[in-house]
Protein backbone atom coordinates (compact mmCIF):
# COMPACT_ATOMS: atom_id res chain seq x y z
CA UNK A 1 0.00 0.00 0.00
CA UNK A 2 2.82 2.39 0.99
CA UNK A 3 4.50 1.26 -2.47
CA UNK A 4 1.09 2.62 -4.32
CA UNK A 5 0.78 6.16 -2.20
CA UNK A 6 4.91 6.14 -3.19
CA UNK A 7 4.13 6.39 -6.82
CA UNK A 8 1.05 8.30 -6.71
CA UNK A 9 3.66 10.97 -4.85
CA UNK A 10 5.92 10.86 -7.51
CA UNK A 11 2.94 11.60 -10.24
CA UNK A 12 1.31 14.29 -7.86
CA UNK A 13 4.82 16.06 -8.08
CA UNK A 14 5.57 15.73 -11.13
CA UNK A 15 1.69 17.04 -12.21
CA UNK A 16 2.66 20.27 -9.15
CA UNK A 17 5.19 21.06 -11.27
CA UNK A 18 3.65 21.27 -14.17
CA UNK A 19 0.71 23.00 -12.57
CA UNK A 20 2.68 25.72 -11.13
CA UNK A 21 4.17 26.70 -15.10
CA UNK A 22 0.77 28.22 -15.33
CA UNK A 23 -0.34 29.47 -12.01
CA UNK A 24 -3.37 30.69 -10.98
CA UNK A 25 -3.44 33.38 -7.88
CA UNK A 26 -5.98 31.42 -5.83
CA UNK A 27 -5.71 32.63 -1.85
CA UNK A 28 -6.57 28.86 -0.38
CA UNK A 29 -4.40 26.81 -3.00
CA UNK A 30 -5.25 23.08 -2.48
CA UNK A 31 -2.82 20.89 -1.48
CA UNK A 32 -3.02 17.17 -2.66
CA UNK A 33 0.19 15.85 -1.00
CA UNK A 34 -1.42 17.16 2.39
CA UNK A 35 -4.44 15.37 1.48
CA UNK A 36 -2.34 12.02 0.24
CA UNK A 37 -1.12 12.21 4.03
CA UNK A 38 -4.22 12.62 5.73
CA UNK A 39 -5.80 10.21 3.77
CA UNK A 40 -3.46 7.68 4.86
CA UNK A 41 -3.59 8.78 8.46
CA UNK A 42 -6.90 8.13 8.68
CA UNK A 43 -6.67 4.87 7.40
CA UNK A 44 -3.90 4.25 10.03
CA UNK A 45 -6.90 5.42 12.61
CA UNK A 46 -9.30 3.06 10.91
CA UNK A 47 -11.00 6.07 10.88
CA UNK A 48 -14.77 5.03 8.92
CA UNK A 49 -14.36 5.38 5.17
CA UNK A 50 -17.68 7.71 4.82
CA UNK A 51 -14.95 10.10 6.69
CA UNK A 52 -12.25 9.58 4.21
CA UNK A 53 -14.90 10.06 0.90
CA UNK A 54 -15.71 13.51 2.49
CA UNK A 55 -12.18 14.59 2.45
CA UNK A 56 -11.54 13.37 -1.19
CA UNK A 57 -15.19 14.88 -2.48
CA UNK A 58 -14.09 18.36 -0.56
CA UNK A 59 -11.16 18.10 -2.70
CA UNK A 60 -12.85 17.57 -5.58
CA UNK A 61 -15.16 20.08 -5.05
CA UNK A 62 -12.33 22.14 -4.68
CA UNK A 63 -11.43 21.84 -7.87
CA UNK A 64 -14.40 22.17 -9.62
CA UNK A 65 -14.78 25.49 -7.85
CA UNK A 66 -11.83 26.47 -9.21
CA UNK A 67 -12.42 25.24 -12.58
CA UNK A 68 -15.37 27.12 -12.85
CA UNK A 69 -14.22 30.53 -11.76
CA UNK A 70 -11.02 29.72 -14.24
CA UNK A 71 -13.86 29.09 -16.58
CA UNK A 72 -15.41 32.69 -16.44
CA UNK A 73 -12.12 34.31 -16.48
CA UNK A 74 -10.86 32.42 -19.61
CA UNK A 75 -13.85 32.99 -21.18
CA UNK A 76 -14.05 36.94 -20.16
CA UNK A 77 -10.23 36.80 -21.26
CA UNK A 78 -11.73 35.01 -24.85
CA UNK A 79 -14.08 37.50 -25.38
CA UNK A 80 -12.04 40.65 -24.52
CA UNK A 81 -9.21 38.69 -27.26
CA UNK A 82 -11.51 38.23 -30.00
CA UNK A 83 -12.68 41.90 -29.43
CA UNK A 84 -9.37 42.99 -29.72
CA UNK A 85 -8.23 41.14 -32.55
CA UNK A 86 -11.31 41.79 -33.92
CA UNK A 87 -10.63 45.35 -33.67
CA UNK A 88 -7.19 45.32 -34.98
CA UNK A 89 -8.03 43.48 -37.76
CA UNK A 90 -10.50 46.31 -38.99
CA UNK A 91 -8.19 48.79 -38.71
CA UNK A 92 -5.53 47.31 -40.34
CA UNK A 93 -8.02 46.75 -43.14
CA UNK A 94 -8.92 50.47 -43.20
CA UNK A 95 -5.79 51.51 -43.17
CA UNK A 96 -5.09 49.25 -45.91
CA UNK A 97 -8.61 50.83 -47.70
CA UNK A 98 -6.70 54.11 -46.99
CA UNK A 99 -3.30 53.50 -48.32
CA UNK A 100 -4.91 51.69 -51.15
CA UNK A 101 -7.10 55.40 -52.04
CA UNK A 102 -4.19 57.66 -51.63
CA UNK A 103 -1.58 55.40 -53.38
CA UNK A 104 -3.89 55.66 -56.20
CA UNK A 105 -4.64 59.12 -56.50
CA UNK A 106 -0.95 59.96 -55.60
CA UNK A 107 -0.61 58.03 -58.96
CA UNK A 108 -2.74 59.92 -61.04
CA UNK A 109 -1.92 63.30 -59.23
CA UNK A 110 1.95 62.38 -60.25
CA UNK A 111 0.64 61.51 -63.62
CA UNK A 112 -1.20 64.82 -64.00
CA UNK A 113 1.72 66.84 -62.59
CA UNK A 114 4.04 65.86 -65.66
CA UNK A 115 1.41 66.06 -68.37
CA UNK A 116 0.51 70.00 -67.05
CA UNK A 117 4.38 70.78 -66.21
CA UNK A 118 5.41 69.28 -70.10
CA UNK A 119 2.35 71.57 -71.42
CA UNK A 120 3.09 74.67 -69.30
CA UNK A 121 7.28 74.40 -70.88
CA UNK A 122 5.55 74.05 -73.93
CA UNK A 123 3.07 76.63 -73.91
CA UNK A 124 6.12 79.03 -72.61
CA UNK A 125 8.17 78.07 -75.43
CA UNK A 126 5.36 79.28 -77.67
CA UNK A 127 4.57 82.25 -75.40
CA UNK A 128 8.30 83.15 -75.94
CA UNK A 129 8.36 82.91 -79.85
CA UNK A 130 5.29 85.19 -79.56
CA UNK A 131 7.11 87.80 -77.77
CA UNK A 132 9.45 87.70 -80.11
CA UNK A 133 7.62 87.89 -83.13
CA UNK A 134 5.77 91.01 -81.66
CA UNK A 135 9.29 92.56 -81.25
CA UNK A 136 10.43 91.53 -84.21
CA UNK A 137 7.40 93.60 -85.96
CA UNK A 138 7.68 96.23 -83.86
CA UNK A 139 11.20 96.88 -84.98
CA UNK A 140 10.46 96.76 -88.44
CA UNK A 141 7.74 98.93 -87.89
CA UNK A 142 9.97 101.50 -86.96
CA UNK A 143 12.27 100.99 -89.52
CA UNK A 144 9.38 101.68 -92.21
CA UNK A 145 8.43 104.14 -90.57
CA UNK A 146 11.76 106.13 -90.25
CA UNK A 147 12.59 105.27 -93.58
CA UNK A 148 9.15 106.79 -94.61
CA UNK A 149 10.23 109.52 -92.56
CA UNK A 150 13.61 109.81 -94.23
CA UNK A 151 11.47 109.24 -97.98
CA UNK A 152 9.00 112.19 -97.10
CA UNK A 153 12.01 114.49 -96.73
CA UNK A 154 13.20 113.54 -99.83
CA UNK A 155 10.56 113.68 -102.43
CA UNK A 156 9.70 117.33 -100.47
CA UNK A 157 13.48 118.00 -101.16
CA UNK A 158 12.89 116.77 -104.79
CA UNK A 159 9.35 119.28 -105.74
CA UNK A 160 11.78 122.11 -103.71
CA UNK A 161 14.72 121.42 -106.21
CA UNK A 162 12.22 120.51 -109.06
CA UNK A 163 10.51 124.33 -108.63
CA UNK A 164 13.79 125.95 -108.25
CA UNK A 165 14.94 124.50 -111.32
CA UNK A 166 11.22 125.50 -112.96
CA UNK A 167 11.90 128.91 -111.42
CA UNK A 168 15.37 128.87 -113.28
CA UNK A 169 14.39 127.46 -116.48
CA UNK A 170 12.00 130.61 -116.67
CA UNK A 171 14.96 133.31 -115.44
CA UNK A 172 16.99 131.76 -118.67
CA UNK A 173 14.74 132.53 -121.09
CA UNK A 174 15.07 136.22 -119.94
CA UNK A 175 18.63 135.55 -120.02
CA UNK A 176 19.21 136.48 -115.74
CA UNK A 177 20.86 133.23 -114.91
CA UNK A 178 24.41 132.54 -114.39
CA UNK A 179 26.38 128.74 -115.50
CA UNK A 180 26.78 128.80 -111.36
CA UNK A 181 23.32 128.56 -110.49
CA UNK A 182 22.37 125.97 -112.91
CA UNK A 183 25.06 123.50 -112.16
CA UNK A 184 23.97 124.15 -108.26
CA UNK A 185 20.68 122.99 -109.66
CA UNK A 186 21.72 120.35 -111.40
CA UNK A 187 23.13 118.89 -108.33
CA UNK A 188 20.73 119.03 -106.42
CA UNK A 189 18.45 117.44 -108.99
CA UNK A 190 21.03 114.29 -109.37
CA UNK A 191 21.08 114.05 -105.69
CA UNK A 192 17.18 113.72 -105.46
CA UNK A 193 17.37 111.31 -108.49
CA UNK A 194 19.64 109.36 -106.03
CA UNK A 195 17.72 109.91 -103.08
CA UNK A 196 13.76 109.10 -104.87
CA UNK A 197 15.39 106.33 -106.43
CA UNK A 198 13.72 108.52 -110.02
CA UNK A 199 16.96 108.85 -111.98
CA UNK A 200 15.05 107.75 -115.42
CA UNK A 201 12.64 110.36 -114.46
CA UNK A 202 14.81 112.90 -113.68
CA UNK A 203 17.58 111.71 -116.43
CA UNK A 204 15.97 113.82 -119.69
CA UNK A 205 15.51 116.93 -117.25
CA UNK A 206 19.07 117.08 -116.02
CA UNK A 207 20.54 116.22 -119.43
CA UNK A 208 18.37 119.32 -120.56
CA UNK A 209 19.10 121.59 -117.61
CA UNK A 210 22.79 120.76 -118.35
CA UNK A 211 22.69 121.40 -122.13
CA UNK A 212 21.11 124.73 -121.59
CA UNK A 213 23.16 128.51 -122.06
CA UNK A 214 22.07 132.26 -121.79
CA UNK A 215 22.93 132.72 -125.58
CA UNK A 216 19.69 129.84 -125.93
CA UNK A 217 16.86 130.68 -127.64
CA UNK A 218 13.56 131.23 -125.37
CA UNK A 219 12.23 127.64 -126.97
CA UNK A 220 14.41 125.39 -125.18
CA UNK A 221 14.12 127.34 -121.87
CA UNK A 222 10.06 126.65 -122.06
CA UNK A 223 10.64 122.86 -123.09
CA UNK A 224 12.68 122.47 -119.88
CA UNK A 225 9.94 124.14 -117.90
CA UNK A 226 7.31 121.57 -119.35
CA UNK A 227 10.26 118.63 -118.70
CA UNK A 228 10.60 119.99 -115.11
CA UNK A 229 6.25 119.75 -114.94
CA UNK A 230 6.01 116.92 -115.77
CA UNK A 231 9.06 115.25 -113.67
CA UNK A 232 7.03 117.19 -110.83
CA UNK A 233 4.19 114.92 -111.33
CA UNK A 234 5.87 111.82 -111.74
CA UNK A 235 7.76 112.78 -108.41
CA UNK A 236 4.14 113.61 -107.12
CA UNK A 237 2.90 110.40 -108.46
CA UNK A 238 5.65 107.85 -106.89
CA UNK A 239 5.24 109.73 -103.90
CA UNK A 240 1.58 108.94 -103.56
CA UNK A 241 2.61 105.89 -104.14
CA UNK A 242 4.67 105.39 -102.13
CA UNK A 243 2.57 106.63 -99.22
CA UNK A 244 0.01 103.93 -100.08
CA UNK A 245 2.32 101.12 -100.30
CA UNK A 246 3.13 102.26 -96.71
CA UNK A 247 -0.51 103.12 -95.51
CA UNK A 248 -0.56 98.86 -96.83
CA UNK A 249 2.40 98.00 -95.07
CA UNK A 250 1.06 99.89 -91.98
CA UNK A 251 -2.36 97.74 -92.56
CA UNK A 252 0.06 94.42 -92.70
CA UNK A 253 1.74 95.08 -89.39
CA UNK A 254 -1.25 95.66 -87.23
CA UNK A 255 -2.72 92.78 -88.31
CA UNK A 256 0.09 90.33 -87.70
CA UNK A 257 0.86 92.48 -84.42
CA UNK A 258 -2.90 92.12 -83.44
CA UNK A 259 -2.66 88.21 -84.21
CA UNK A 260 0.47 87.67 -82.41
CA UNK A 261 -1.00 90.15 -79.44
CA UNK A 262 -4.33 88.08 -79.44
CA UNK A 263 -2.04 84.39 -79.68
CA UNK A 264 0.64 85.96 -76.33
CA UNK A 265 -3.00 86.80 -75.05
CA UNK A 266 -4.47 83.40 -75.14
CA UNK A 267 -1.14 81.91 -74.39
CA UNK A 268 -1.07 84.27 -70.97
CA UNK A 269 -4.56 82.89 -70.19
CA UNK A 270 -3.52 79.24 -70.72
CA UNK A 271 -0.25 79.82 -68.77
CA UNK A 272 -2.00 81.08 -65.67
CA UNK A 273 -4.54 78.14 -65.88
CA UNK A 274 -1.30 75.23 -66.20
CA UNK A 275 0.15 77.42 -63.59
CA UNK A 276 -2.65 77.19 -61.12
CA UNK A 277 -3.54 73.49 -61.92
CA UNK A 278 -0.04 72.80 -60.72
CA UNK A 279 -0.06 74.45 -57.24
CA UNK A 280 -3.13 72.59 -56.88
CA UNK A 281 -2.17 69.28 -58.30
CA UNK A 282 1.11 69.66 -55.77
CA UNK A 283 -1.37 70.66 -52.70
CA UNK A 284 -2.86 67.28 -53.51
CA UNK A 285 -0.03 65.72 -54.04
CA UNK A 286 1.27 66.74 -50.38
CA UNK A 287 -1.93 65.88 -49.00
CA UNK A 288 -2.22 62.53 -50.06
CA UNK A 289 1.66 61.79 -49.62
CA UNK A 290 0.96 62.51 -46.00
CA UNK A 291 -1.89 60.53 -45.76
CA UNK A 292 -0.45 57.81 -46.99
CA UNK A 293 2.19 58.07 -44.41
CA UNK A 294 -0.22 58.21 -41.77
CA UNK A 295 -1.96 54.71 -42.99
CA UNK A 296 1.19 53.13 -43.13
CA UNK A 297 1.90 54.33 -39.52
CA UNK A 298 -1.43 53.04 -38.36
CA UNK A 299 -1.44 50.27 -40.42
CA UNK A 300 1.67 49.49 -38.94
CA UNK A 301 0.85 50.18 -35.08
CA UNK A 302 -2.31 48.06 -35.62
CA UNK A 303 -0.58 45.25 -37.02
CA UNK A 304 2.06 45.07 -34.39
CA UNK A 305 -1.08 45.36 -31.60
CA UNK A 306 -2.67 42.89 -33.39
CA UNK A 307 0.38 40.50 -33.29
CA UNK A 308 0.66 41.26 -29.96
CA UNK A 309 -3.07 40.51 -28.78
CA UNK A 310 -3.24 37.39 -30.65
CA UNK A 311 0.07 36.63 -29.05
CA UNK A 312 -1.45 37.27 -25.36
CA UNK A 313 -4.68 35.23 -26.50
CA UNK A 314 -2.76 32.34 -27.46
CA UNK A 315 -0.58 31.77 -23.85
CA UNK A 316 -4.24 32.22 -22.65
CA UNK A 317 -5.48 29.50 -24.38
CA UNK A 318 -1.96 27.15 -23.20
CA UNK A 319 -2.42 28.35 -19.76
CA UNK A 320 -6.12 27.35 -19.85
CA UNK A 321 -5.70 23.91 -21.52
CA UNK A 322 -2.51 23.51 -19.71
CA UNK A 323 -3.82 24.47 -15.89
CA UNK A 324 -7.37 22.67 -16.71
CA UNK A 325 -5.44 19.52 -17.69
CA UNK A 326 -3.48 19.44 -13.96
CA UNK A 327 -6.86 19.77 -12.33
CA UNK A 328 -8.07 16.90 -14.71
CA UNK A 329 -5.56 14.99 -13.79
CA UNK A 330 -5.83 16.01 -10.08
CA UNK A 331 -9.23 13.97 -9.95
CA UNK A 332 -7.68 11.05 -11.41
CA UNK A 333 -5.28 10.70 -8.58
CA UNK A 334 -7.93 11.73 -6.58
CA UNK A 335 -10.40 9.15 -7.75
CA UNK A 336 -7.21 6.65 -7.86
CA UNK A 337 -6.54 7.57 -4.01
CA UNK A 338 -10.18 6.87 -3.55
CA UNK A 339 -10.14 3.41 -4.79
CA UNK A 340 -7.18 2.33 -3.12
CA UNK A 341 -8.64 3.96 0.03
CA UNK A 342 -11.45 1.55 -0.49
CA UNK A 343 -9.72 -1.75 -0.85
CA UNK A 344 -7.72 -0.65 2.07
CA UNK A 345 -10.85 -0.45 4.42
CA UNK A 346 -12.34 -3.36 2.85
CA UNK A 347 -9.05 -5.34 3.80
CA UNK A 348 -9.43 -3.97 7.22
CA UNK A 349 -12.71 -5.41 8.01
CA UNK A 350 -11.63 -8.52 6.79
Amino acid sequence: MKAIFGLLAIIVLTQAGFVQKYPLNYSNKRNIMSIMTEVESKLQARNPLDTIKGILNQFKSEVAQEQFTHDEVYNAQKYECDSEIDYRSKEVQDANSILTSANGILKTAKIIKSKTSATLDATEQILNTASRHIEMINSARKEDTQSYNRAAVSFNDAINAIDDSIDLATALAKGQVSLAQVAELSTKLLKSALATKLIQEFKQPMAALASITQEEEAGAAERLVQLLQTLRSAVENAWTDYTTQNQQGLQQFMGQKDLYTATQQRLDKAKSKLVAKLEATEGVISVQTAVAQAATNRRSRNQNLWDDAADLCHSFDVEYEAVTAGRRQELVLINELERLATRRAAEQQS
